[in-house]
């Protein structure tokens, strides 16, 4: 793939600091699918098209928190989710590969496409960074932690069906 332009979405590096902003800002220490930890960060990327997900209906005012970051949306047209989440797999593949390499993620959950993050330290600086980001995107960040600990993955009505990012039908629940 060629690009003209920097995108963070196409970035390895970039995702794996996601994911480490991801783990420090929810306290992931379980094992977690890779599916899931791939539609966290695309949101925390894309925090504006949040609000195109369907949610429990106690969670509805999320929508106004996603709006309040339309100023992020980038200047031209992107292609819709689905084609940008599929886009950002193999970026977010070779992140977590990085991780484990890193010894940040456990290689055994990797081989089954899951992710747990190790109790390897993470450089002041980095944590710092990562600290720094979350906290000043604090409310989606807390948003993002709610969806992963009350939103299932698979299924009707798991985070596939509510997002529209990935096929949820075949999924064994």
């Amino acid at each position: 793939m060629t690009q003209l332009t920097y995108n963070e979405a196409f970035d390895p590096y970039h995702a794996a600091f996601r994911f480490l902003r991801l783990h420090l800002a929810c306290d992931i220490t379980a094992k977690v699918p890779f599916d899931t930890i791939r539609i966290l960060d695309f949101y925390l990327l894309f925090p504006y098209r949040l609000q195109s997900m369907k949610f429990f209906d106690q969670d509805t005012g999320w929508r106004k928190v996603s709006k309040s970051y339309g100023k992020q949306a980038p200047y031209g047209a992107m292609p819709d989710d689905p084609v940008i989440f599929s886009r950002m797999e193999p970026f977010q593949r070779a992140a977590a590969s990085s991780l484990v390499l890193s010894g940040y993620l456990t290689p055994e959950a990797w081989d089954r496409n899951e992710v747990q993050f190790t109790e390897e330290a993470i450089p002041d600086p980095l944590k710092l960074r990562c600290f720094e980001l979350n906290t000043r995107m604090n409310d989606v960040v807390e948003i993002l932690c709610q969806i992963r600990a009350r939103y299932p993955l698979g299924g009707r009505d798991g985070l596939k069906d509510r997002t529209g990012l990935l096929e949820y039908r075949y999924d064994t629940v």
